[in-house]
């Protein structure tokens, strides 16, 4: 069911049997601008701590005890070119609940509570709350270095896209931190409540004109839509950029960036989705196999593919020294594929094993409705589940050779251990 609380701001109910919780979600979306990511990031992290109501984190957390354990969390993301914060709160559904038919109400007035009323007074947040929580965005941004992986997927992005705002993280940038106030942070959420366009979600056995009545009493005022394209283009990095680091790492991160032709909704999606699955996304890939089973090269190998984006990212985890070895096998991993050097079995298995996910993914709420989410509402792509079945199944081997002739190496980054420097 869909509903239109205001323009820009709509709702979508879906009603399922699947699952004995209620998942609430309240995702406001911008464009993508890294000083604004930051600062909404920051934003996020202040709602769900305490409010005027309940100012401190212990009321809240006694508030979501009161709720039958209630769980509440915040999420900042990018979507190709669009920033989107997500306020989300799963609940018990009542009806499993004996004597307590009004805890959906009370799980929306909870809401509402965190979005309509933060903790601000003189248009400026509590103080103590945002130093605190400044000082702990602080310490994560500091602390993305440490987390050797994830680091050097974000180096390579700044070599895929170098130039554009692509080369920031979703929650933005730590050099943004800093010219943050209590004022603007206010100033910051009121822009998101009142120009963001605001997607609300349940997911859950309800009925669903309860759940119309409930969520009419969220007064939300009329808004543009966010119309610009969420799909991220850029022109071939060429010559191949490489890069490397040197860090305190006893096992080396070499990853390797590729252009991708495929997009979600375009005619190579599902061939792309074969392809990588066969290529490196599952155990029985040619990476896996053949870099990390029978050759021994890697600790880990993998490829998976950005359909926002265009992008094909392949993570190994390596001995430093065998870095040529690595990439010079990676590279004839990808020319089998444009060779056609794989059965019809193997697309078979793959296939199937596709679709498993697929089956999955609907049966954990959360992932249902970000499949929801991203597909239909951001990328366009509505589809039912026989369409999506039918279009993995007309793929063609042909087509996935089509796809992988098309896959160019932009980038390579590599992070080896400071011992490499003196060897």
């Amino acid at each position: 069911m869909e509903l239109v609380l205001a323009k820009g701001a709509n709702a979508h109910i879906q009603n399922t049997k699947k699952f004995k919780t209620v998942l609430i979600e309240y995702k406001f979306r911008s464009l993508y601008e890294p000083d604004e990511a930051t600062a909404r990031t920051l934003l996020k992290n202040m709602m769900v701590t305490n409010t005027q109501k309940y100012p401190s984190q212990k009321m809240m957390d006694h508030q979501m005890s009161w709720l039958y354990g209630a769980s509440l969390s915040s999420n900042s993301q990018r979507y190709g070119n669009h920033h989107v914060v997500t306020l989300r709160l799963r609940v018990v559904n009542d009806k499993f609940i004996g004597g307590d038919e009004t805890l959906l109400e009370e799980a929306f007035s909870f809401l509402r509570e965190i979005i309509f009323h933060p903790n601000v007074s003189d248009n400026a947040f509590h103080s103590e709350t945002f130093h605190r929580e400044k000082k702990n965005l602080k310490n994560y941004f500091d602390s993305i270095e440490e987390n050797k992986s994830g680091y050097s997927l974000f180096r390579l992005n700044q070599l895929l896209f170098k130039g554009t705002n692509q080369v920031y993280l979703g929650i933005g940038d730590v050099q943004y931190l800093d010219a943050i106030t209590p004022e603007s942070l206010y100033n910051t959420y009121l822009k998101m409540l009142q120009e963001d366009s605001i997607d609300i979600f349940v997911s859950g056995d309800v009925e669903e004109e309860r759940i119309q009545q409930i969520l009419e009493q969220s007064k939300f005022s009329n808004r543009e839509s966010v119309t610009a394209d969420i799909f991220v283009t850029s022109d071939l990095v060429n010559p191949v950029v490489k890069k490397e680091e040197s860090s305190d790492v006893t096992q080396g991160n070499l990853l390797f960036g590729f252009s991708s032709p495929a997009y979600f909704s375009n005619k190579h999606y599902y061939a792309a989705m074969i392809f990588d699955g066969i290529f490196g996304g599952f155990p029985h890939s040619k990476l896996f196999q053949n870099v990390r089973e029978k050759e021994s090269l890697a600790y880990s190998a993998s490829s998976s593919i950005d359909n926002i984006r265009g992008k094909m990212i392949v993570r190994t985890g390596i001995d430093f020294s065998k870095r040529n070895q690595v990439e010079k096998i990676v590279m004839e991993q990808l020319k089998d594929m444009q060779l056609g050097n794989f059965s019809e079995e193997l697309i078979s298995q793959t296939k199937e094993m596709l679709i498993n996910q697929y089956k999955q993914n609907d049966d954990h709420q959360g992932k249902a409705l970000s499949k929801i989410y991203t597909n239909e509402l951001l990328a366009g792509y509505n589809i039912s589940d026989e369409e999506w079945l039918r279009s993995l199944m007309d793929v063609t081997k042909e087509n996935i050779i089509e796809v992988a002739k098309q896959m160019k190496l932009e980038a390579i980054f590599f992070l080896k251990g400071e011992e490499e420097n003196h060897a």
